[in-house]
């Protein structure tokens, strides 16, 4: 009887340090130019807003363009006000000797790579929950827009594949 009283209380205590509580203080936002909809960045220090170089595919033809860009420090969250979530499109991009790449192979995973919550207004709340470089990609009748998050936690980045 004593180990199942003494459980109990640990795994709460092991629960409730699992759920890290989210500051929801904006360090950056913006309504996306082609759709319409509010952008927010929260939980997280912003350390760029530069564009970076990005191409879609690997082909040797395709030139490069600037994409808009977050470079953050921590968890971040990512809140979008005025979209639905079959409107918006997560994928991966790599950081290949300072181009980033569409990353075809895998998309980024709910509940693994990132929790998604509907707020009670209706917007979406993405928490960035692996070290990755996250493109968010929203598509409504007005047009789409592209926002790369970049993402650094505790030292760590997402893996340049040409660092030696």
């Amino acid at each position: 009887m004593r180990p199942t009283c003494f459980c109990l209380p640990l795994g709460l205590l092991l629960l409730a340090g699992c759920a890290q509580p989210v500051d929801t203080t904006p360090v950056w936002q913006q309504t996306l130019p082609a759709t319409g909809v509010e952008m927010e960045l929260s939980n997280c220090t912003l350390l760029s807003e530069e564009p970076v170089p990005y191409v879609r595919s690997r082909d040797a033809d395709e030139t490069w363009q600037e994409r808009p860009a977050l470079e953050v420090e921590g968890v971040p969250v990512v809140t979008l006000h005025g979209v639905q979530a079959e409107d918006v499109e997560l994928r991966f991009a790599e950081n290949i000797a300072e181009l980033y790449l569409y990353y075809d192979k895998m998309m980024p995973q709910v509940d693994l790579d990132y929790i998604l919550t509907e707020l009670p207004d209706g917007s979406l709340q993405y928490r960035l929950d692996t070290v990755y470089n996250f493109e968010f990609v929203v598509t409504t009748p007005g047009g789409s827009d592209t926002m790369l998050v970049i993402c650094h936690r505790e030292g760590l980045a997402a893996k340049n594949d040409y660092e030696k």
